[in-house]
C-alpha cells in the first residue's frame, strides 16, 4: 500500500512522512530528492520490456510461460496471471523491468531479516505485479496492476540504482513489498551488476516459481525470506490462488542451496490457525529446513478482501510460538506485535538475550563474531 496514496499532505508534513522510511513512487520524484536516492528521478513513461529466457513458443504465435507453476500460455497481446508478462509477436517479454512501483530504505529487519546484518539498511525496490492473489495483500494497489498501468512507477536502470546505493551508503539490496518472482529477469541483471562490487542481494518472495527459474533466481540472491502463508492446499487455493507442494519444494530447494532461509507464516484468524495445522508444519519445517532455520510468526492486520477479520490475538501467535519450540526449532519470533519477547534472539543453549528488539528497532546486540557472549555458542547467520 502506498505511503502517500489519498492522502493529501503540505509540504512540512510530506516531508516528515517520508523521513519515516518506504517510498511508493506515487510521492516522485520530489520524496526520492528528498531522500537523497536518485540524482534526477524521472517517472517510467516509457514502456521497457525485455525477453524472457524461462518461456517457450507454440504452435499459432502463442508462447508459454515456464517462469511459475500457473505457467501461462498467451495468444498474441494477452498478458499473464501475474501481470507482467505478454505474448508480443510470438514472443514473450516482461513489463516489469526498470520501472520499480516502490522505492524505500528500510532496516533489513523488515523483510524479516533477523540473522543477516542486523541493524543494516536496504535500498528496498518493487514493481507492479504478482503471481499470487492473497485476499490480504498489504500492497494489493501494486501487486495486483500490470506495471506499465502504474503510471507514477519511476525509471531506475542498474546504473541508477548502484547510483542509489552509493548515495545512501548502503550495502544490500532488497526486493519485496511486491513478488520478486514476477521481476526476475531485473533482479538477476540488476545481482549482475551489483554484486561483483561487494553488495549484497536478498528477496522477500512467496516462493511460487518453478525448477528451473529458481536456480536462476537463488544464483543471484545472498538471502531469502519465504512467505510460507500456510499449510494445507485448501488454504493456498482458496487465499492466494496457489497451490502448496510448489512453495514446499522450493524452500527445500533454498537450503540444498545454502542461501541464508528465514521463513514467515503470517496467523489469519480462522484461515490458518488450526492448531494441528501449524504442528505439522512446524515438523515438517525441522524434518526439511533444519531445527536452526529462523520461523517468524507473523500478526495478521486486517487488509484488501479480509477487513472483515480481527487481528490475530496474542494466545493464538504465542501458542504457535510454543508450538513451534516445542517441536525442535530453536529461533522463533512473533513479527508484527511489538514490544514481545519473541521479538528478540536468543541463544538456545543457555537462553541469553542476544539481539534485543523492540519492533524492527534494536536495541541491543551482544554477539560476539557470531558467538554468544555468554557461553560461546555459535549463532547461525550472517553476521558481518
Amino acid at each position: 500500500m502506498g505511503l502517500f496514496d489519498d492522502v493529501p499532505l503540505n509540504r512540512r508534513e510530506f516531508i516528515k512522512a517520508i523521513l519515516k522510511g518506504g517510498v511508493a513512487v506515487s510521492s516522485l520524484p520530489l520524496a526520492l530528492k528528498l531522500l537523497g536516492i536518485l540524482e534526477e528521478p524521472a517517472y517510467a513513461e516509457l514502456v521497457q520490456k525485455m525477453l524472457v529466457p524461462h518461456s517457450r513458443p507454440l504452435d499459432n504465435n502463442r508462447v508459454q510461460c515456464l517462469v511459475c507453476p500457473f505457467n501461462c500460455i498467451l495468444k498474441i497481446k494477452e498478458r499473464s496471471q501475474c501481470f507482467t508478462k505478454q505474448n508480443d509477436d510470438g514472443k514473450l517479454f516482461t513489463y516489469a523491468y526498470h520501472n520499480p512501483c516502490i522505492i524505500s530504505v528500510d532496516p533489513v529487519e523488515k523483510m524479516p531479516l533477523h540473522h543477516y546484518l542486523p541493524g543494516s539498511q536496504t535500498l528496498t525496490l518493487a514493481i507492479g505485479g504478482c503471481n499470487l492473489h492473497c485476499l490480504y495483500c498489504q500492497n494489493w494497489q501494486q501487486s495486483q496492476k500490470k506495471p506499465d498501468e502504474l503510471k507514477m512507477a519511476a525509471k531506475m536502470d542498474k546504473d541508477e540504482t548502484l547510483s542509489a546505493l552509493k548515495k545512501k551508503e548502503l550495502k544490500i539490496l532488497a526486493f519485496n513489498y511486491t513478488e520478486p518472482v514476477v521481476m526476475l529477469e531485473w533482479i538477476i541483471e540488476l545481482s549482475k551488476f551489483v554484486r561483483p562490487k561487494g553488495y549484497k542481494v536478498v528477496i522477500g518472495t512467496a516462493l511460487y516459481i518453478n525448477a528451473e527459474p529458481l536456480k536462476a533466481l537463488l544464483d543471484a540472491v545472498d538471502g531469502v525470506v519465504v512467505g510460507l502463508k500456510g499449510f494445507t492446499e485448501e488454504f493456498y487455493k482458496k487465499v492466494t490462488g496457489g497451490t502448496l507442494k510448489p512453495v514446499l519444494d522450493g524452500l527445500v530447494k533454498v537450503k540444498e542451496e545454502k542461501k541464508h532461509l528465514e521463513v514467515v507464516n503470517l496467523v489469519v484468524p480462522t484461515y490458518n490457525d488450526k492448531e494441528e495445522d501449524i504442528k505439522r508444519m512446524c515438523e515438517w519445517f525441522v524434518k526439511n529446513l533444519g531445527a536452526e532455520t529462523p520461523l517468524h510468526f507473523s500478526r495478521f492486520e486486517p487488509m484488501y478482501k479480509l477487513q472483515n477479520l480481527p487481528r490475530t490475538p496474542l494466545k493464538t501467535l504465542e501458542t504457535a510460538h510454543k508450538m513451534a519450540k516445542d517441536c525442535g526449532i530453536k529461533f522463533v519470533y512473533i513479527d508484527n506485535l511489538a514490544p514481545h519477547p519473541a521479538n528478540d534472539t536468543y541463544c538456545p543453549k543457555c537462553n541469553k538475550p542476544l539481539i534485543k528488539r523492540v519492533g524492527l528497532r534494536i536495541l541491543e546486540n551482544s554477539l560476539k563474531e557470531g558467538k554468544c557472549s555468554q557461553c560461546g555458542e555459535s549463532i547461525p547467520g550472517v553476521w558481518r
